[in-house]
């Protein structure tokens, strides 16, 4: 750990978690896209392991409060809530819309925040994810499909090189 580093940044902590939510949810949408029968194969256990990873989730949230990042608390804390709830119950279009809408907000206020450029981006494909998994609750149209597995696998990219450059420590904390 580098000296300017006084605690360790649960940020790569956290992301790791967020990229094993969004590669199954990615495949996920391809194969719905295809309408190939793995889809439904990977939908039925990944309830399971939203409701686990928003657990671990919560807990980069609670270390980001201990070391003082309150960016990182309120953002971990919504994308726990929401792939938590996501894993119970999936809800509805407009449920997810609205956490999409949260995450564009904090979109803004970490532009505002002045944070990585690829935490920006993360945020944008985190609202994306949240907009097509409502969107393939409500129609399960092949596009909403497509939808879900881009955005999804343009959020496991993201969160996992940036989880493991601040895990390197080739960026600095944040």
């Amino acid at each position: 750990m580098t000296d300017e580093c006084k605690t360790i940044d649960p940020t790569a902590f956290g992301l790791f978690f967020v990229a094993v939510v969004s590669l199954p949810l990615a495949l996920a949408g391809f194969f719905g896209y295809m309408g190939n029968e793995w889809n439904a194969t990977i939908m039925a256990g990944v309830g399971s392991l939203l409701m686990v990873n928003g657990f671990f989730i919560l807990l980069a949230a609670l270390y980001a409060y201990k070391a003082g990042s309150n960016f990182g608390f309120v953002v971990f804390g919504l994308v726990s809530m929401g792939v938590f709830y996501a894993g119970y119950g999936g809800g509805d279009l407009w449920i997810n819309v609205t956490f999409g809408i949260i995450f564009l907000i904090c979109l803004i206020w970490s532009y505002r925040a002045k944070t990585l450029k690829t935490l920006t981006f993360i945020l944008l494909t985190t609202a994306l994810v949240f907009i097509a998994n409502g969107c393939v609750i409500e129609t399960g149209a092949e596009w909403s499909w497509l939808f879900l597995g881009i955005a999804a696998i343009l959020n496991f990219i993201l969160t996992l090189y940036l989880a493991f450059a601040l895990a390197d420590e080739h960026i600095r904390c944040v």
